[in-house]
């Protein structure tokens, strides 16, 4: 049976009055001209840990290559400070592609939170005003009768400026993600 890690979201709703949702430190800095990394991190709504990420990115190539470690454990429902007993080291190697008129490529390869492993394939497109819209998949090693309805993950995502809906320049954007299913396999 695989570890619930995202399908008891609704507990961490109902179980909270007063919440710490979101508490980060990050740090990021260039090496040389080509090479980004980002550490630290504390708290999201349901983990809490530690994360690092190298990015290899030159400044004229349409391909970019990462990698990156996270140390998770469980946050309690209450969404305080207090942590559950499951904790998990995840990573993933990627690989980005900008494939021209907008469209860009990303596949994820590696360890998800529910100590699954597999990979992640996205394809997105943003448009001149700033919209943006893709997909993505995931398959991993969870059987299909494991996972459930579904048998993988998947979605939609989509992005709007701020600044389209306000009218004012901003670099914001209102983001969602549509899912049809939302299960534990392949989850970040």
């Amino acid at each position: 049976m695989i570890q619930r890690v995202r399908s008891d979201a609704v507990l961490y709703a109902i179980e909270s009055d007063f919440e710490v949702n979101k508490l980060t430190a990050e740090y990021m800095f260039r090496r040389p001209r080509s090479l980004w990394s980002r550490h630290g991190g504390y708290l999201e709504n349901m983990y809490g840990g530690l994360s690092g990420e190298l990015l290899w990115y030159p400044v004229a190539s349409r391909l970019a290559l990462g990698v990156e470690v996270n140390y998770a454990k469980q946050r309690d429902f209450d969404m305080l400070f207090g942590f559950q007993d499951y904790d998990v080291v995840t990573g993933h190697a990627s690989a980005y592609y900008d494939l021209g008129n907008g469209f860009t490529t990303q596949v994820d390869v590696g360890r998800y939170l529910a100590k699954d492993w597999g990979a992640t394939f996205g394809l997105d497109r943003e448009f001149n005003n700033g919209f943006k819209i893709g997909g993505y998949f995931t398959l991993t090693d969870v059987s299909f009768d494991d996972f459930g309805e579904g048998s993988f993950d998947k979605g939609l995502r989509f992005s709007v400026p701020l600044s389209w809906l306000t009218g004012e320049p901003s670099r914001d954007t209102v983001s969602r993600v549509i899912q049809p299913v939302t299960r534990d396999g392949g989850r970040g």
